[in-house]
């Protein structure tokens, strides 16, 4: 009998967000019990920073630039249908498990495969007026009770693969839009968390142009300009409610499967996020254009029959979960994953070594476009960016919080052209047109003096007009 393997996937975590990972303010006491006796992976990195190519990529085991969904959707044009890639969901149906998904889709074609239910909603009143809710969490609430549902009901005797996706903490992006520009303060009671030690941005002149005016191409960090620094704790208090709401969900399920038989005795679970959020670095929210480790780093744990507890450190994608379910399953992978097969390091073998790993950007909506490529070393970040051929290099080893570019820095000339070389050679193992690639973005968006609280009106998605 091939394992049954539960995917929990969690909408925008960043990896600091869990305790798991050494959050000491986060309160997820389910999401807890799972990692507990677990093994957490530290250093998961998202194939793009965005809920939509993300998904994309991991269900297919490929990059964004080979799935060609490259943005959520708005008015970014399609560049046609998905190409034929074998998908996860179809591999393991054809292998004989009964592969079901609840909750967020938002795959772009790729959960073919699965049966999903649909996305529908249960409203729920918020616990304070401080943190209301919206189709997140009732989407969320609606998700829980009807894998409780299928559960009670199944008969099926296949193996199960059961992927639930729950979209909270994203209920944080609409409570931006709640409380943009300046606003009185709300005080719901809890305490607010303190910022991170990289809140401030002095060095913003020197980063690439699509990052100085990411206020102009995001709606949410448009809406934050004007807040204050109690304001941006107020926004971490509010990202650690509606985590708290996931945590809940999370629960919810784990108890409906325990009562149908499903423990990590005899299941493979998977905790894992499509992506992260700034989480007020940099003063930033939310999640757009750049590839700081908030928001291409994310938690991945394994629990399960044979895996040995603790946590392992090294250079992981989100690709690698194709191919390592299928090294789980003693399923043949496809060919063409762009992935690493996890599998052994989960009983007790090293990770796999690897050089790098990549992640990319090209659009949120369509109405400014920013290709971007990342490279993650061991050590070193390098990023590049079409758009005034702009780059940034990290030192991560010296500078964790990635504060200093140091791009511009002579010293770290000879690690500039290494991290340019290998992105050189990333793009042409993946056969990455990143360089025929083109930015576009309308004087309007490009105007105002470098700095986020100098930004002023709406973003380029409000209005409505494409580029």
């Amino acid at each position: 009998m091939k394992p049954n393997i539960i995917l929990l996937i969690l909408d925008q975590v960043t990896w600091r967000a869990l305790p798991a990972y050494g959050n000491t303010f986060a309160r997820t006491p389910h999401l807890d019990r799972l990692a507990a006796g677990g093994l957490a992976i530290d250093g998961c990195y998202t194939p793009y920073p965005l809920c939509q190519p993300a998904r994309a990529a991991f269900w297919t085991g490929r990059y964004p630039h080979e799935t060609h969904v490259l943005s959520n959707g708005g008015s970014w044009r399609k560049d046609g249908s998905l190409p034929p890639f074998p998908t996860l969901g179809e591999v393991f149906s054809a292998a004989g498990y009964e592969t079901v998904h609840f909750g967020k889709t938002h795959d772009g074609g790729t959960l073919r495969g699965f049966a999903c239910a649909p996305e529908e909603q249960t409203v729920s009143a918020p616990v304070h007026p401080a943190y209301p809710q919206n189709q997140d969490t009732f989407r969320d609430n609606y998700t829980v009770q009807a894998i409780g549902r299928y559960l009670q009901q199944r008969t099926d005797e296949r193996p199960l693969l059961l992927a639930a996706d729950i979209i909270n903490p994203h209920n944080i992006c609409g409570w931006v839009g709640e409380n943009q520009g300046v606003h009185p303060s709300v005080d719901s009671g809890d305490p607010l968390p303190p910022l991170p030690e990289n809140f401030e941005f002095p060095d913003i002149a020197g980063r690439p142009r699509a990052v100085q005016y990411a206020c102009c191409t995001n709606n949410r960090q448009a809406q934050a300009a004007g807040w204050t620094p109690e304001n941006f704790r107020e926004y971490l208090r509010a990202y650690y409610h509606y985590l708290s709401l996931a945590d809940r969900a999370a629960g919810q399920v784990l108890d409906a499967l325990e009562a149908q038989g499903f423990t990590p005795q005899n299941s493979l679970f998977v905790l894992m996020a499509d992506h992260g959020d700034n989480m007020a670095a940099r003063g930033r929210v939310n999640k757009q254009v750049d590839f700081y480790e908030e928001t291409t780093r994310v938690p991945l744990i394994f629990k399960g029959p044979g895996v040995l507890p603790g946590k392992k450190s090294g250079l992981v994608s989100l690709l690698d979960l194709f191919p390592t379910l299928c090294g789980w399953a003693g399923i043949p992978a496809p060919e063409g994953l762009q992935g690493r097969d996890l599998s052994p390091a989960l009983s007790g073998g090293a990770l796999p070594d690897r050089e790098y790993v990549a992640s990319e950007w090209h659009t949120e909506w369509g109405y400014t476009v920013s290709p971007g490529r990342m490279i993650r070393t061991e050590r070193y970040k390098y990023t590049r960016y079409i758009e005034g051929a702009g780059e940034e290099l990290f030192d991560l080893e010296e500078d964790p919080g990635e504060q200093k570019n140091l791009a511009q820095d002579p010293s770290a000339a000879g690690v500039l052209e290494e991290m340019r070389a290998l992105l050189q050679k990333h793009l042409r193992q993946t056969e990455d047109n990143f360089a025929s690639l083109e930015w576009v973005a309308d004087t309007r968006w490009r105007s105002h003096p470098v700095g986020y609280q100098n930004h002023r009106g709406i973003a380029a998605p409000m209005t409505g007009k494409e580029h």
